[in-house]
């Protein structure tokens, strides 16, 4: 059987275009909407981030409850819209925008927190993950990096392999298996190291291979409102690349106060 080689997002697209009707050709995605889109989302994403920032900064001890509800509201919004973009092109624009707002508001809360223990790190996150998406977007679009089927095949099957261990990882660190703890949560532990740089090097490897089905969407004119999903499936993979930097740079921060 041959394995998993797309972003589901880009495949859901291809599925849901298959059976749409005729379209006329002004009516076909472009690389410019799919990125205006993206930026869109990215810059909701951001504010949301930054009104959460504000929120905790100004937070009193009676408008702790409010925040607490408001938090778990954002997860559950995140999880539920994010679910419905991925899986339906005519609610795209919507949930899509909804995923932005709740996802950037617990990336905010995240990286306030991160912030208080290791001042700056979040924003050099930010920045990085910034510069790197920029830089696999000029190395793609100059075609100074192809995206064939080996590297789809080897990203995939890499980043299935790195997730089940660390849940295996989280498992036996849980069940208080000898060594296990060390390996998540020591910064001097090279296994660790090994794990989060990786999982970094996948991330990047995924937006590139985002940016080429993006590009394979417009060049196959597929209708203009998937531009939603292909910008929906970008912010996606700027926000886990962010995640995975910000986890490193926080391995980093801790190794160095030892």
């Amino acid at each position: 059987m041959e394995l998993i080689k797309r972003n589901p997002l880009f495949k859901s697209i291809e599925k849901d275009q298959a059976n749409s009707d005729a379209y006329e050709k002004s009516d076909c995605a472009t690389l410019h909407g799919i990125f205006g889109k993206t930026i869109l989302l990215v810059f909701i994403a951001i504010a949301a981030a930054a009104a959460a920032i504000a929120m905790m900064f100004n937070l009193t001890e009676d408008d702790l409850g409010t925040f607490i509800v408001a938090l778990v509201v954002a997860a559950i919004a995140a999880l539920v819209s994010g679910f419905i973009a991925s899986f339906s092109v005519r609610l795209c624009p919507v949930f899509s925008i909804i995923y932005a707002v709740s996802e950037g508001f617990l990336l905010g809360v995240v990286s306030l927190l991160v912030d208080l223990v290791y001042p700056g790190v979040a924003l050099v996150a930010l920045i990085c993950t910034f510069v790197v998406t920029f830089i696999m977007g000029i190395l793609y679009f100059t075609g100074l990096v192809k995206v064939g089927h080996k590297l789809k095949t080897f990203v995939f099957v890499a980043l299935i392999s790195l997730f089940v261990g660390s849940i295996v990882l989280a498992i036996l660190a849980a069940c208080n298996v000898p060594g296990m703890r060390d390996i998540l949560y020591d910064p001097s532990n090279p296994i660790g190291w090994i794990i989060d740089v990786a999982l970094v090097l996948i991330a990047t490897l995924l937006l590139l291979i985002d940016f080429d089905y993006a590009a394979q969407l417009a060049e196959s004119e597929a209708e203009k409102k998937y531009e939603w999903k292909a910008a929906f499936a970008l912010t996606t993979a700027i926000i886990y690349l962010y995640l995975r930097i910000l986890e490193v740079l926080i391995r980093i921060a801790a190794a160095s106060k030892k």
